[in-house]
């Protein structure tokens, strides 16, 4: 399958996997980066159970661990339906993309930004903000938009011998973990607290809708 087009109905006669068709949908890595010392510890101090720490402390843990930031994409099956023919199918599906109040703090937070304001005005003005601190720390081109409501308008000509139809939407999904840098090791035992925060620090991962969709039909073999 080719990341930039939505996956192909499994089968070949109509109706068939319908309910399999969401599954088969994988995501894709488009950028992956891990963040310098510096940011480390900026971003570690603002952890809880790294905040405790000396400054000291705090620097040889950022000298040991390192934040992965990763961007993968995936598409989202929004719709699928079988259609029996010869008809001409139309209808009309909302489709939204883009973040919210929540997620626009939620990004802010994850990169390190200070979140001083709230509300739909604080997110358009903040959406550039976002978009270059997560292009940075990602090494990639991460588009952050305030969250839209739009309509996507379908029409086929359907075969006698019926079709099946799907909507899809692209979602970008950014993640940060906290990880051990390369060619760095652990202290030897007994390993100190901040081993265990480490352990049990949360992945955080954000899924955006994106303000692309791809509508994809199987009709019969012999249509």
């Amino acid at each position: 399958m080719e990341h930039n087009e939505p996956p192909d109905f499994p089968g070949s006669a109509i109706g068939s996997g319908m309910d399999l068709l969401a599954e088969l949908s994988s995501p894709w890595t488009t950028a992956r980066a891990i963040t310098a010392p510096g940011l480390t510890r900026q971003l570690l101090a603002h952890e809880q159970g790294f905040a405790v720490l000396s400054p000291e402390h705090l620097t040889a843990v950022a000298n040991t661990l390192t934040f992965l930031f990763q961007h993968t994409k995936v598409w989202s099956l929004l719709w699928a339906e079988s259609v029996a023919g010869p008809a001409t199918f139309r209808d009309t599906r909302t489709v939204r993309w883009g973040v919210g109040v929540e997620k626009s703090r939620e990004l802010a937070r994850t990169a390190g930004l200070k979140v001083e304001a709230e509300g739909d005005v604080w997110v358009a003005k903040a959406s550039a903000e976002l978009s270059a601190e997560w292009s940075k720390l990602t090494q990639s081109t991460v588009r952050i938009d305030v969250e839209t409501e739009t309509t996507r308008e379908l029409e086929f000509d359907v075969p006698a011998g019926g079709m099946d139809i799907a909507l899809w939407q692209l979602e970008s999904r950014l993640t940060r973990r906290l990880v051990l840098r390369p060619r760095r090791h652990l202290p030897p035992e007994p390993l100190p607290h901040w081993v265990e925060t480490a352990i049990a620090t949360p992945v955080r991962s954000i899924v955006m809708p994106v303000n692309l969709t791809r509508s994809t039909t199987r009709t019969p073999v012999d249509a």
